[in-house]
């Protein structure tokens, strides 16, 4: 194992997983390249339960905060399982806390002695950027958190997930 690719959403999951990719980079001496896919499919309220969302700054905070007052009409089922945002973030706010995301990684990496390759910043499904990042960056392995920020994803084990490790053409680790 020679190279690992970390996508990380920044929630306590990713962390987690972070943690197993650092633990697999130092065994295996592997390189760990780190990711990020832009949040868009994350209502204003999950952006603001990220663990470090509060160093991206005040500005950042502010508009979060701001957006998550707006009023919106409660989502359907069907909205909810289809991942609909009725108040979507600004892409220069994605990009910044995909900035704060990525910085936090690569510094927890750094704390544990392991120099943490960040690519840029991807945007699309997310899945399908994973593994493409996959693809890209010849990664031996992938190591994904199961859920994400979705208060519906603590019911399941994370469709992003599932579709990275059907789709994935390397080795696959979820961590719960």
């Amino acid at each position: 194992m020679k190279t690992i690719l970390m996508p990380t959403d920044g929630s306590e999951p990713a962390v987690k997983a972070l943690d197993v990719a650092l633990d697999l980079a130092c065994q295996h001496e592997a390189n760990v390249r780190l990711m990020h896919v832009l949040l868009r499919d994350k209502e204003a309220e999950e952006l603001l339960r990220l663990p470090d969302v509060g160093a991206a700054g005040d500005n950042v905070m502010g508009e979060l905060e701001s957006l998550a007052k707006c009023p919106k009409e409660p989502l359907t089922a069907e909205e909810l399982m289809a991942n609909v945002v009725k108040r979507p973030a600004p892409e220069p706010l994605l990009r910044l806390l995909g900035i704060q995301v990525l910085n936090a990684a690569q510094k927890r990496a750094a704390d544990r002695g392991i120099e943490a390759d960040v690519l840029d910043l991807a945007d699309g499904e997310p899945a399908q950027a994973i593994v493409a990042a996959a693809e890209a960056t010849s990664a031996d392995a992938i190591v994904l958190g199961t859920r994400g920020l979705r208060n519906i994803d603590v019911l399941t084990f994370g469709s992003v997930s599932q579709e990275v490790c059907r789709a994935a053409p390397c080795t696959c680790v979820a961590v719960h």
